[in-house]
């Protein structure tokens, strides 16, 4: 029984941090402008989804401060996934939430850090994603400052991890998507801040 305290602790702890992102998400949208309510249907796929991965958190780090970090970078991940999925914007309260998160629980120790590993992460992310706008490619900034702070919470090889993943499930997702014909998908500009949500939240718990 002991042995499932924690999965049973995360899955708790996410499904109620699905709670509070539904009203974070709610107050970032009307600062902006935007209807807040969520969809109904929207908010059970999330709090699935959030439970799930609060429990794999527990599974994986037990009662913990670095489960605690994972539940909070959960949480904005969470919120940036659903306004950018549904609004095509990345407000700025959440990269720089993901910055602050982890320095705090990197400088006190609660989880592995190394500030210039972490910078260099920072630099690397944002160069990768800034370039294809010299070139023409439309590049949201909000994807470009949140690709930033993933490459400061995860490091540089965290990060080249974080990107791959993403690159998968954004073919994955071009492939899948009948809506438009292929031709035209692949020039279309595709939120991503959903893709480097799931790749920042699935590298840090392997990396726990």
């Amino acid at each position: 029984m002991q042995a499932w305290m924690p999965i049973v602790y995360g899955t708790i702890s996410g499904g109620v941090l699905a709670v509070l992102a539904r009203l974070l998400c709610g107050l970032l949208l009307r600062q902006r402008g935007f209807e807040p309510d969520m969809e109904r249907k929207h908010f059970w796929i999330m709090l699935a989804g959030m439970a799930l991965v609060g429990g794999i958190i527990g599974w994986r780090t037990g009662v913990s401060f670095q489960g605690l970090y994972l539940l909070l970078i959960l949480l904005v991940a969470a919120c940036a996934f659903y306004i950018d999925a549904k609004h095509r914007v990345i407000p700025n309260e959440l990269v720089l939430s993901i910055l602050v998160l982890s320095a705090v629980f990197g400088l006190t120790g609660a989880i592995r850090f190394d500030i210039l590993y972490s910078l260099l992460g920072l630099v690397v992310c944002f160069v990768i994603f800034f370039l294809p706008s010299l070139f023409g490619k439309q590049v949201g900034a909000g994807d470009v400052k949140l690709a930033a702070a993933m490459g400061f919470a995860l490091g540089l090889t965290g990060s080249l991890y974080a990107i791959a993943c993403m690159g998968a499930l954004v073919l994955l997702y071009t492939l899948l998507d009948n809506r438009l014909p292929l031709a035209q998908r692949l020039k279309e500009m595709i939120p991503m801040g959903p893709f480097l949500a799931i790749g920042l939240i699935a590298v840090s718990i392997i990396l726990a």
